[in-house]
C-alpha cells in the first residue's frame, strides 16, 4: 500500500503512515489471537492498549494528509484506525472519502456502509454512498443512497447543503 511511495519529508507523520501499515499487516493475528474479547465489544484498539489522544493523534495526521490530498499516504492511517475503533463514524468516513478519491468505489461504499451503521443519521456518508454507486453503475443504490441523505436533511440544518446536492443528484440518476 505504501511502500512504492517517497518518504514523508516530515518525520513524524512518516512514522505514524509507516506504524499504520504495520499494525494492519498483523491484524490477521490479533484477530485470531484475540478473538473472544473481540466478541464480548473490544475493540482492537482496546486489547492494544489505544486511549482517545491515541486515535486523535493519527487522526489528525490522517486529515493533515487528506487535505494535502495525499490520499494514498492517508489511507493506511485512516483504515489503522478504522480497525482499532470501528465504532467511530469519523474514521469508517474518513477512510471512504480516501478510497473514493483513489477511485476504489466498492471499498469506499464499504466504508460509508460501516459509518453508516455506526450512525444511520450521518448524511455526509449516506450521499457520497449514493456518488459510489453512481461510479459503480448501480443507479437503484445511489437513488437510494441519495433519497436517504435528502430526508436526513430535512432533519438536521448542518445536513441542508447535501440535500439540495442530492436533490440535484437524484434527477440524474437513472
Amino acid at each position: 500500500m505504501i511502500h512504492s511511495l517517497p518518504v514523508h519529508p516530515d518525520p513524524a507523520i512518516q512514522g505514524a503512515i509507516a506504524a499504520s501499515c504495520r499494525s494492519l499487516a498483523g491484524m490477521d493475528a490479533v484477530l485470531e489471537q484475540c478473538a473472544d474479547a473481540l466478541n464480548t465489544g473490544h475493540s482492537v484498539g482496546d486489547l492494544r492498549g489505544m486511549n482517545s489522544e491515541d486515535y486523535e493523534a493519527l487522526y489528525a495526521v490522517a486529515m493533515q494528509l487528506y487535505e494535502a490530498a495525499d490520499y494514498e499516504r492517508a489511507l493506511p492511517v485512516s483504515l489503522a484506525l478504522v480497525a482499532h475503533e470501528a465504532r467511530s463514524v469519523k474514521y469508517g468516513y474518513l477512510a471512504g472519502l480516501c478510497l473514493q478519491k483513489l477511485e476504489r468505489h466498492r471499498e469506499a461504499a464499504v466504508m460509508y456502509l460501516l459509518a453508516l451503521g455506526q450512525d444511520a443519521t450521518h448524511a455526509p456518508s449516506a450521499f457520497r454512498m449514493g456518488e459510489c454507486c453512481t461510479a459503480l453503475g448501480e443507479p437503484e443504490s445511489a437513488r437510494q443512497a441519495y433519497e436517504h441523505a435528502v430526508a436526513l436533511g430535512r432533519g438536521d440544518e448542518r445536513y441542508r447543503h447535501l440535500q439540495s446536492e442530492a436533490i440535484a443528484r437524484l434527477r440524474r440518476v437513472q
